[in-house]
């Protein structure tokens, strides 16, 4: 069940559920304040990236990892935050990311659930712009442009945003594990697309440096 992925009851271990208070001031993450994991509900609008960045850096940084591990796992979120909210809103307009996490054995996890119906790696890493010579290369590039512009919400208002995926490139070669699988109406995971596919799944692996 798709569900398992997202517990939002509290377990015996630690656990944070945040529902994007993020202004909230008790929200100070710190070795007396410490959580294992935690399940966050995020609105579809880019302004939540920013958010969701603060917030992963906070929690890292309780774990006394180096700088360029808590960096590189806020990129991580923010990409995979961001590409999920485009998918989201292209395809239902308003539907909420959840996004997980966790810290076991010394192994940084992150998932993050869309609405946007599901996509294949390789496609997003193969349809890229080409040619045999300049003319035609621009023509490709124009296309492939224009084929990845969303409208998006920014702060409340809608904008005109290009997705490259670029980011889910750079993703995979930071994290130790990338794995997309995919839910459907009834909460079912399955690790292929199917017609009743509602959205995506991508769960990664980090395993971080120590200060």
């Amino acid at each position: 069940m798709a569900i398992k992925h997202f517990e939002t009851y509290l377990p015996k271990s630690a656990m944070e559920l945040l529902i994007c208070e993020w202004a909230a001031p008790n929200f100070i993450p710190s070795e007396k304040n410490k959580y294992n994991k935690g399940v966050c509900i995020v609105p579809s609008d880019l302004s939540t990236v920013q958010h969701v960045r603060t917030y992963i850096e906070k929690v890292t940084s309780t774990f006394s990892l180096s700088e360029q591990s808590i960096f590189e796992l806020t990129l991580v979120a923010d990409e995979l935050v961001a590409n999920a909210i485009l998918a989201s809103y292209a395809k239902t307009g308003a539907e909420s990311i959840l996004l997980k996490w966790s810290m076991e054995n010394h192994i940084f996890t992150l998932t993050v659930l869309d609405y946007g119906g599901g996509f294949k790696l390789n496609d997003v890493f193969d349809k890229l712009p080409q040619g045999h010579d300049l003319s035609t290369f621009l023509r490709s590039l124009k296309e492939y442009r224009e084929a990845r512009k969303a409208t998006i919400p920014l702060n409340g208002e809608l904008i005109e945003h290009l997705r490259f995926g670029r980011g889910l490139r750079i993703i995979s070669n930071l994290v130790n594990k990338f794995e997309v699988g995919f839910h459907d109406s009834k909460g079912l995971y399955a690790k292929e697309l199917t017609p009743n596919t509602l959205g995506s799944i991508i769960t990664i692996e980090y395993i971080p440096e120590a200060a």
